[in-house]
């Protein structure tokens, strides 16, 4: 539990926290813009909106956490990530935003979306193992007619790559399972069971996959739903994504038979919805694989038989536009509820002056920095004042930086009162100047009859001395802990 709460309050953990949580709205965004540009649209022109979708709520999650690690010019730290939504800054002074974002709560989202990551990925390993498995157990070479028919298919087709017929005793629906040298999987008796007519559309369908590159893409599929398994919008993309892709292979399926008849591909379609049930192993276990009854079979004959200009909202998300605009006006309503400064947003740099490094600069520092004219002379200052007390010049990191940061963060994590910020107090003071004390002595209900106390002891302070003891006094007992005697006082 220690080492959870000490990681928690690294830099990456926050940024992580921050990047989680603007990847909420990131992703319903994303999930609206979707639903509104794929009407209208073709099976193929919905299954790249929506892989670009998935992509994009990816990369704005990247895009957070990269900004959100400290190190810029500004050298503020993810306590104040930039975001669309600025009112959300943890800085801001909206009283419903500032409990949560304060302190770095945020960053106790980390761990369990880690412990997530790792429960999907090694799910993910699984259905990968297990589509190794069903191409080397259980599996004997179709008849040569067939290979040799399935070899004029993928010239029709224009699939490169030479492609493998087999037969498995573990299989129950006709799968796609590789990408560079990928092999069709027929379940044994099913080359007996149906006409040749529909197996030639089953293995044109397959064949479909392959030159889509789709085994390929399921597996980046899958591991970006590892990573963003907590997001409801994440998982209906990519549920949309596998039904239009099964509908872009049921197009070019029909298109490249000999026939051209949707009602003859429709009937392959339905004889094999008969071994659905049968199938419950490979839908569970072998997500890596392609199959040939992916998405609902029934909405794909019905599709065939039946197209419609228009496609049917999938799980109401037809009204995600009109969620979006609820939530972003509830949210402007409350920020107005929020006091507004007299002068305004504070000054960035000017925060960074009185807030983040209001305790150690200098005083010759300070009068420097107050007499520059532009933001560009500002920020190169800034950025020589963490070089001048990087311990380890040259590096790409700097932990003196890095170390005043979190200093800051467990301050305002543990030690707000009901007047002040946890780096406004005197014991945040204390503990961003000097770091944690080797001992705390701690009386929160008094001793003997007094006020609640805390005496904290270090036993090298450099320029103080040894065994250097610090007293705190909630006298007024409000939660508010004043400091009593100065640090350069010795027991």
């Amino acid at each position: 539990m220690m080492f959870v709460e000490t990681w928690v309050r690294t830099p990456v953990s926050e940024a992580l926290g921050w990047a989680l949580f603007h990847s909420l709205w990131q992703g319903v965004v994303a999930a609206a813009i979707l639903a509104v540009i794929t009407a209208r649209r073709s099976a193929q022109a919905r299954y790249v909106s929506a892989c670009a979708a998935l992509v994009a709520i990816l990369l704005c999650f990247v895009h957070s956490f990269w900004h959100g690690l400290p190190g810029d010019g500004l050298g503020w730290s993810p306590r104040r990530i930039p975001a669309p939504l600025a009112f959300l800054d943890a800085s801001s002074d909206l009283p419903a935003a500032a409990a949560l974002f304060e302190g770095g709560k945020l960053a106790w989202l980390t761990p369990f979306w880690l412990a997530g990551v790792v429960f999907f990925q090694m799910r993910m390993a699984s259905g990968w193992l297990g589509t190794v498995r069903l191409r080397r157990r259980g599996v004997c070479d179709a008849p040569g007619p067939w290979k040799a028919r399935l070899a004029e298919l993928a010239t029709r087709m224009r699939v490169s790559p030479p492609v493998q017929l087999v037969e498995s005793g573990l299989a129950s629906v006709p799968v796609v399972v590789g990408h560079l040298r990928p092999v069709i999987l027929l379940p044994a008796g099913l080359l007996l069971a149906m006409s040749p007519a529909q197996i030639e559309a089953i293995l044109l369908h397959e064949l479909a996959h392959i030159r889509r590159h789709d085994y390929l893409v399921n597996l980046l599929q899958t591991a970006v739903e590892g990573l963003l398994f907590y997001h409801p919008a994440v998982w209906w993309i990519s549920a949309l994504i596998r039904a239009e892709r099964e509908h872009c292979c049921d197009d070019l399926a029909v298109a490249a038979s000999s026939s051209g008849s949707a009602h003859q591909y429709a009937s392959a379609l339905a004889a094999l919805e008969q071994s659905r049930c049968a199938g419950t192993m490979l839908n569970r276990k072998e997500t890596a694989a392609i199959a040939a009854t992916g998405g609902s079979l029934m909405k794909r004959i019905q599709r065939l038989l039946h197209p419609v200009t228009r496609p049917a909202p999938a799980n109401g998300w037809a009204v995600t536009p009109v969620i979006v605009v609820v939530v972003l006006a509830s949210l402007a309503a409350l920020r107005s509820t929020a006091a507004p400064q007299a002068d305004g947003d504070p000054d960035p740099y000017l925060r960074w002056l009185n807030e983040d490094v209001t305790y150690i600069i200098e005083t010759g520092e300070r009068d420097a920095f107050l007499g520059l004219k532009t933001n560009e002379e500002r920020k190169h200052f800034i950025g020589q004042f963490w070089l001048r007390r990087d311990p380890t010049p040259g590096t790409s990191k700097n932990e003196f930086q890095e170390e005043h940061y979190r200093r800051i963060a467990y301050a305002n994590e543990r030690f707000v009162s009901p007047v002040h910020q946890g780096w406004k107090t005197d014991r945040g003071k204390i503990y961003i100047v000097y770091g944690p004390p080797d001992e705390i002595e701690s009386h929160p209900s008094g001793r003997q009859g007094g006020p609640p106390s805390e005496q904290w002891l270090y036993e090298f302070l450099e320029g103080i001395g040894r065994r250097v003891i610090v007293e705190f006094l909630d006298s007024s007992r409000d939660g508010e802990y004043r400091q009593t005697r100065d640090p350069s006082r010795k027991r």
